[in-house]
């Protein structure tokens, strides 16, 4: 979520939904009207639900969605689910109508959380005991096992190769994974359950496929071929999928967010390098009040670390999705001298019903200027304004990212709400950011997009058993790199 700036305060809090810093008059800021068609049934609804979302959502040339063909294959089943009363079938409807738009700023809100849960544990309410991840050489392995569970019991060990899933190839066995149908996160303890959104990249996609091919309904059965560590040897294990209130989805997350706050923590490293952490949320939410605090909590690592004259920082961005993309170009102030170009934004105008220019925004240099090197940890849930930080830095004279897979790809402004018959809302962009040359940036387009890591972490074994033990591995890259940096070095801040 990003938010409007200080100078359109006076503006609705609602409307506190996006930044712009060349200020447009405010009535020409005004952005769709929220719909609500809790009233209508859900026939009449879906259909003026698809009539608002295809006129205002921000991307539709960019990605390539095809309204017309969205409409044709999902309203026909919406009827039959409405003259049938069929709550569930609506419900699944219209999450993989949203999941249809790879975009991470589409959701899908329920007030309720009964149907959700329901399917969610009947489809995937049972664990095998394992986790997997994809290498870098498309070899699959069970990167975490549950000590006594069905994959340990069934002589699966850590590190060892899945070759087959069901009597598919593993790789295919991912690929078939349908994740538009089950909604998994009422059944992850740390996601927030009531809200659902697709992944806007091929990558951060198929990263949730993996998390959801080792679920299945209680009771079920998979049978696997898998090679243990250091043996040429074919095992073959028939697995039953227990109840483990989600446990799997715990063993191994590479697109981790970390529990939500404003805070900014720092903090010296042993290795002599400064530590930033930017939490999930650095705004105070949706109040549209500029976060001073936080801004200035920032400007004191700064000033801290420029004391110790340490060589290089790190800056810790994993899991950062929510800010104020003011505050966002405020905090990578400090490592500019020139004024760095941030974006423009474009937005829809209910009035004119087309998209209209309403400001850009740069980086300004901030004092204390520190010129040292500095490394942003990225991940899958770094999201919208974190990625506008994420890229800004990779800018600047001596930033870069790091990380196993690059951000989300999600850089719209949100805002549109379309509430639905049943408790369910519908959330979308309305607005794009545009780079120097006017072109979109950071939004994924044909499953490619976000912020692509400076420097890759390699997933190998030894890498991803590591992340499963709970060792930062990509940030022992991260000191990794700035030693090779810094070796030789005097820098004088």
């Amino acid at each position: 979520m990003r938010s409007f700036p200080r100078f359109l305060r006076f503006i609705p809090v609602f409307l506190m939904l996006l930044t712009v810093c060349s200020p447009l008059p405010a009535e020409s800021l005004v952005p769709p009207e929220r719909a609500d068609f809790t009233g209508l049934n859900w026939t009449v609804a879906f259909r003026q639900a698809h009539q608002k979302l295809s006129k205002e959502y921000a991307f539709t040339e960019w990605k390539g969605i095809d309204w017309d063909y969205l409409y044709e294959h999902f309203f026909p089943q919406v009827e039959l689910a409405s003259a049938a009363g069929d709550e569930r079938t609506f419900y699944l409807l219209l999450r993989q109508y949203v999941f249809s738009i790879p975009d991470g700023h589409m959701a899908l809100v329920s007030e309720k959380l009964d149907v959700p849960a329901a399917l969610a544990r009947e489809e995937a309410g049972g664990g095998f005991g394992l986790s997997v991840a994809e290498l870098d050489n498309t070899r699959v392995i069970a990167a975490a096992v549950v000590p006594g569970g069905q994959a340990a019991l069934g002589g699966i060990e850590p590190g060892a190769e899945i070759i087959t899933w069901n009597c598919l190839p593993i790789g295919m066995a991912i690929s078939g994974v349908a994740v538009d149908s089950i909604p998994y996160r009422t059944l992850w303890t740390h996601s927030f359950a009531d809200t659902e959104s697709p992944q806007a990249t091929s990558e951060n996609h198929r990263l949730e496929q993996a998390k959801l091919l080792v679920r299945g309904p209680v009771g079920s059965k998979a049978t696997l071929v898998f090679r243990n560590p250091d043996t040429d040897n074919l095992q073959v294990a028939i697995l039953t999928a227990m109840e483990d209130n989600g446990a799997t989805f715990d063993l191994l997350d590479l697109g981790e967010r970390l529990v939500p706050s404003d805070m900014i923590d720092f903090w010296m490293l042993p290795e002599g390098y400064g530590y930033i952490r930017l939490r999930p949320r650095i705004d105070p939410g949706n109040t549209g009040a500029y976060p001073v605090h936080i801004l200035e909590r920032f400007r004191e690592a700064i000033l801290f670390f420029r004391r110790s004259a340490v060589p290089g920082l790190i800056i810790d961005i994993r899991g950062n999705c929510v800010g104020i993309d003011e505050l966002a170009a405020d905090l990578c102030g400090f490592f500019f001298t020139d004024e760095e170009f941030y974006g423009s934004l474009d937005i829809f105008d209910p009035e004119k019903e087309t998209f209209i220019r309403a400001g850009e925004l740069a980086i300004t240099p901030k004092d204390p200027h520190y010129d040292g090197y500095v490394v942003a940890l990225i991940n899958p849930g770094t999201k919208s304004s974190g990625e506008g930080i994420a890229s800004s830095l990779s800018r600047s004279p001596k930033g870069s990212t790091l990380g196993f897979f690059g951000t989300n790809g999600s850089f719209g402004v949100t805002g549109g709400e379309i509430i639905m018959p049943g408790g369910y809302m519908i959330r979308y962009p309305f607005g794009r950011s545009l780079d120097r040359n006017e072109q979109i940036q950071i939004d994924s387009r044909l499953g490619e997009g976000g912020v692509t890591p400076d420097l890759r972490v390699p997933r190998d074994v030894e890498n991803i058993l590591a992340f499963a033990e709970g060792i930062d591995v990509e940030l022992k890259y991260a000191v990794d790199h700035l030693d090779r940096l810094t070796s030789g070095d005097n820098i004088n801040n």
